[in-house]
């Protein structure tokens, strides 16, 4: 049996809700929010997708939410994202945790409303996510900027955007400020991108990638070889993205092997501990590559 389509508006804001055959509530709910240009027919469009992966059992059950998106950057979404979409969803829906998955602009939108407010989400993947790989956007080089073509909020693109919005909407700024927030959620991040990047995108990536390594934030990240922004790597990246989050979604197993040699190293971190108090971080504290 087929999924479920439904077409709804939430005030001015069209929206796409997918319900997996068989639904009846108590099952994760996931935004999805869609790259430049984007609609609600853009979920529409991967119905086919979704049944697929849920009979084949890679990808477990989840309601999947989308609205329309245009070219807005998400920029100033944020009442209507945590005050208006997702509490109306989880009550319509009966769902359990969530979390929130974006491409493109979508993945920036999508990075910038999780570590926001990390304690409502579960885990975020963003697949290559439009960053700028910098903190001040006074840094960021024309050949981060080339997005810039396909338009967005004035504030955020084009020659007389404002450096206090881009760089308050930043996700790597968003990262620092609510590290230990980020941290104490224990929310599962996501990032990937292609090293063929045609707007090189996979900048961005890499040096949030490293915003979190020096931040202590516990994260996956994915750099593609030879893979571009759009193509036929589109589908099967998705399908590895949505396969990760319903991993995060689900209780993790104790390994008890990996349990007992944690104890049997215990004194050894211990003693190391007392050299080097960065033996308790996750990631070690790295010296530059140059």
């Amino acid at each position: 049996m087929s999924s479920t389509v439904e077409l709804h508006d939430l005030g001015s804001t069209p929206y796409a809700v997918i319900l997996p055959s068989g639904f009846d509530g108590s099952i994760p709910l996931c935004i999805v929010l869609q790259g430049g240009g984007g609609t609600r027919q853009n979920l529409v469009d991967c119905q086919k997708h979704f049944d697929r992966w849920w009979a084949e059992g890679t990808v477990p059950p989840m309601v999947l939410a989308s609205p329309t998106a245009r070219m807005s950057y998400y920029h100033g979404w944020e009442p209507f994202v945590f005050d208006e979409f997702i509490p109306s969803l989880r009550a319509a829906y009966r769902t359990t945790a969530t979390a929130m998955f974006g491409m493109s602009m979508g993945g920036y939108g999508a990075l910038k409303f999780a570590f926001a407010r990390p304690e409502m989400f579960a885990a975020v993947a963003a697949m290559q996510p439009i960053l700028e790989p910098a903190f001040d956007a006074s840094d960021v080089r024309a050949r981060n900027l080339i997005h810039h073509v396909a338009g967005g909020p004035p504030e955020l693109i084009g020659a007389d955007r404002d450096p206090g919005t881009v760089e308050s909407n930043n996700p790597a700024n968003l990262a620092r400020e609510n590290a230990a927030a980020i941290r104490e959620a224990g929310m599962s991040i996501y990032l990937e991108a292609g090293d063929d990047d045609l707007v090189n995108a996979h900048d961005g990536v890499e040096f949030l990638h490293r915003t979190l390594w020096d931040l202590d934030i516990a994260h996956e990240y994915h750099l593609l070889r030879g893979i571009d922004h759009v193509g036929v790597s589109v589908v099967p990246r998705m399908r590895a993205a949505y396969e990760w989050l319903g991993r995060s979604l689900q209780m993790p197993q104790p390994d008890e092997m990996i349990q007992t040699l944690r104890t049997q190293l215990q004194p050894v971190r211990d003693k190391a501990i007392q050299e080097d108090p960065a033996t308790r971080r996750r990631y070690g504290i790295l010296k530059p590559s140059r």
